[in-house]
């Protein structure tokens, strides 16, 4: 018994330092991080500096896109963003910054988000890094 609850205790400790380790990273990058219906984000890249810092956590997520504007491909933030599996929403957030990185179950997903009252929609699939939500 003693000997199980220990066990349980590591595996609790384990967890919450690795969710410490996550949010430490979102903070060094100015980014957002949420898990919502066992979907986590994170998401940001506002200045140069956080989008390195950004870029650094892509090996923790299987799927990742960008937010751009006009020819140039200008970067945008706070776009309200819907994650569907299946014809259903799964998650919802606002992504802070022009890049957002996702950790997914394998499948396909169908990203869309809203600038300036126009609506833009992606289908990815999980493994895929370089996806754009172009207004």
């Amino acid at each position: 018994m003693l000997k199980t609850t220990v066990s349980h205790m590591r595996i609790a400790l384990v967890a919450l330092a690795s969710a410490a380790a996550f949010w430490a990273s979102a903070e060094a990058a100015h980014a957002t991080f949420s898990e919502d219906a066992g979907i986590t984000h994170l998401c940001g890249g506002v200045g140069a500096a956080h989008l390195e810092a950004l870029k650094a956590q892509a090996h923790a997520f299987n799927l990742g896109f960008w937010m751009v504007e006009g020819p140039r491909g200008a970067y945008l933030a706070d776009v309200p963003i819907q994650i569907k599996a299946g014809g259903r929403i799964i998650a919802t957030f606002t992504a802070e910054g022009p890049l957002c990185y996702l950790k997914v179950p394998a499948g396909e997903y169908t990203i869309v988000g809203s600038h300036k009252g126009q609506t833009r929609a992606i289908r990815a699939h999980s493994g895929s890094m370089n996806h754009y939500l172009r207004w």
